[in-house]
């Protein structure tokens, strides 16, 4: 299981933090940076433990950039999920573009690619608050080999309908995908507006086509 609560709310994410587990993340913003040699905007960390509009519940912290359609908890029928990957908006309205405001994921979307060292196999993705779809339509792609330019398989986003609070079907509605069971290696969720990633789950495959190193399911928490 892949979470992002080891690290603070607000971390930027540059892509290796999982290198040592054979992972690496990278980013494609559909907006990109004025002014700045940045491709595109970054990943980076929101905390979806937050106080839902209107609520009156101070134990809870205000959702950062007014993102209250990211917010998950008892209000939504839903665990509180932590902290999210977020595809970060520019909302600094300062001139200074290294600092880019409070953790808010931006309008526009993007691309956020995993890839695996290894394949892998029974994967299990959770997103978060997919309700752009006016902006156009989102996909999970599958590809079975690392520099793979052609898709083994691709999913609609709008089409997975494993909704884990069915009330919520676009702010804070949290979806489960689950794949076939088949071994890739890397992994693209395009986003077509906002939203967020919460988990991803897999099995590793070892060198020589077994299915894991020992007897037990390997799994990474981070």
């Amino acid at each position: 299981m892949i979470d992002f609560d080891d690290f603070a709310t607000g971390t930027y994410i540059v892509g290796d933090e999982w290198a040592q587990y054979g992972v690496n993340i990278s980013v494609d913003s559909n907006r990109n940076l004025k002014g700045d040699k940045q491709a595109s905007l970054p990943l980076r960390l929101f905390d979806s433990n937050c106080r839902p509009q209107g609520s009156s519940d101070k134990s809870l912290p205000k959702c950062s950039g007014g993102d209250h359609d990211l917010a998950t908890g008892d209000a939504f029928g839903t665990e509180a999920q932590g902290n999210v990957l977020i595809i970060q908006e520019d909302n600094s309205k300062r001139k200074d573009r290294s600092n880019l405001g409070n953790p808010d994921d931006d309008a526009r979307g993007g691309t956020i690619t995993f890839h695996f060292e290894q394949a892998i196999k029974d994967l299990k993705l959770g997103f978060l608050d997919f309700d752009d779809r006016d902006r156009g339509e989102g996909f999970i792609r599958f590809y079975a080999g690392a520099d793979d330019t052609e898709a083994a398989m691709t999913f609609n986003l709008s089409s997975v309908e494993a909704l884990v609070n069915p009330d919520f079907t676009g702010d804070n509605s949290l979806r489960i995908f689950a794949s076939l069971d088949m071994a890739i290696q890397r992994l693209e969720v395009e986003y077509p507006g906002s939203g967020a990633i919460t988990h991803l789950e897999y099995s590793q495959i070892a060198p020589g086509g077994s299915r894991n190193w020992g007897d037990s399911k390997d799994s990474h928490l981070f």
